[in-house]
């Protein structure tokens, strides 16, 4: 960094102190990992010589990534990790232990210095679209190449990123390798300013099926075992008011069904547990799990993270959120890989490749409002079997992905040859 470098991240330091501090002071959620976002990453300099370092954004990004992390640990590779939430940070703890993980730094000059200087990373992994330019360039500049894996390049994004296509494109210009998860993605990088040579289509990291579904902890196991349920996954504002209506109207017909929320922020768990309650169901939370099985009628509000992917295996239908909010989709494969077909609703723009796989074969239905809901949760309750048999077809779908991990690695293998 040359000296209007250093004048310019002086001038942005003293700028921002008096917010950060005013931020700290009345906000104490602010001060949950502020060493490790001013660069003091846990791995610090008892990390293995040269590791990889693994970035995802959140909770999305980190469930991608594990099968990243596995072929890179079945390689041999030294890997570290980061996210930028501190959910996605508890979460990737919980589900790889063995990986060192802390938040992302600030992405300001000194702070990704601070940071890269103290893990010394071979090489530097942004899982999808994480596109930091401090830290880009920093990296850049001390010959760390850097790499987009599952890179996507989503229908709202690209416009605002051709808008300010004269600063991207030297950014893009220094990154070593974009792993793209489709063809279409990997055009609009190389439209964007990626050299094309950097540029390979390795597949979707989401779409890699996983070595085996995971399973429940047996307590909750045991709360779920004795009714029908409908699985509303990582939802968003207003979309478990539509899950409430399509149970109102199951139990309404006759039939026996209970209800399980994930909010996609488990911060939000108490507000949709009074909501829940304030509509006269029965409400449980998993933290304050009693021994009593969930009865039809009732609602569990899954305030944890990592359990979800296993509470869609316990479902008869499972609705992915963030689909029916104008936000763009979640994970709409997770049910899937855990035998149960999913059900989303219009907005899926950052799912659109998920979304079409599964109408495709059938293991996905896509709906429009909560009477469209309580019709299909209503279908699968006259008959289950032939509901199920659905996600068949979508197993087999998906196992046709398997192997977007390994291009990865071995993308990122030639690079590091390269250097």
């Amino acid at each position: 960094m040359g000296p209007l470098g250093h004048s310019l991240a002086a001038l942005s330091a003293v700028a921002a102190a008096p917010f950060g501090l005013l931020g700290l002071a009345l906000r104490p959620s602010w001060r949950v990992g502020c060493a490790e976002r001013l660069g003091w990453h846990p791995a610090g300099r008892r990390a293995s010589p040269g590791p990889v370092w693994v970035h995802c954004a959140s909770v999305g990004e980190v469930r991608a990534a594990r099968s990243l992390l596995d072929a890179l640990a079945d390689e041999g590779s030294p890997v570290v990790a980061s996210t930028v939430t501190t959910s996605g940070r508890d979460l990737l703890r919980s589900l790889r232990p063995g990986v060192p993980c802390g938040l992302a730094p600030l992405d300001h000059p000194w702070v990704v210095r601070h940071a890269l200087g103290r893990v010394q990373p071979a090489a530097l992994v942004l899982v999808e679209t994480e596109l930091w330019p401090c830290w880009i360039y920093a990296a850049a500049s001390r010959r760390v190449p850097v790499m987009v894996a599952s890179a996507r390049i989503s229908d709202r994004s690209l416009p605002r990123y051709q808008r300010v296509g004269a600063l991207l494109r030297p950014l893009l210009g220094c990154l070593a390798a974009v792993g793209a998860r489709t063809p279409a993605d990997a055009a609009r990088f190389v439209a964007l300013g990626v050299p094309e040579e950097r540029v390979e289509v390795t597949g979707d990291l989401k779409l890699e099926p996983p070595a085996q579904p995971q399973t429940l902890a047996p307590a909750l196991d045991a709360v779920l075992a004795n009714t029908p349920l409908l699985v509303a996954g990582s939802t968003h504002l207003g979309e478990e008011e539509v899950a409430l209506d399509a149970l109102d109207r199951a139990l309404a017909h006759g039939h026996s069904l209970a209800l399980v929320l994930a909010p996609r922020h488990p911060e939000r768990a108490g507000t949709v547990a009074s909501r829940v309650a304030r509509r006269g169901r029965a409400v449980h939370r998993r933290s304050r799990l009693g021994s009593e099985p969930l009865r039809a009628g009732e609602v569990l509000v899954l305030d944890s993270l990592g359990e979800l992917p296993a509470v869609y295996g316990r479902a008869l239908v499972a609705f992915v959120g963030g689909t029916l909010a104008p936000v763009g989709g979640h994970n709409l494969l997770e049910p899937v890989q855990q035998g149960i077909p999913a059900l989303f609703g219009p907005h899926t723009e950052n799912a659109r490749s998920s979304a079409e796989l599964l109408l495709r074969a059938g293991a996905g239905r896509r709906v429009t409002d909560a009477p469209d809901l309580a019709n299909v949760v209503e279908e699968a309750l006259r008959d289950p079997a032939a509901w199920r048999a659905r996600a068949e077809a979508g197993h087999k779908a998906l196992e046709r992905h398997r192997g977007a991990a390994q291009r990865t690695v071995g993308l990122l293998e030639r690079i590091l040859a390269a250097c």
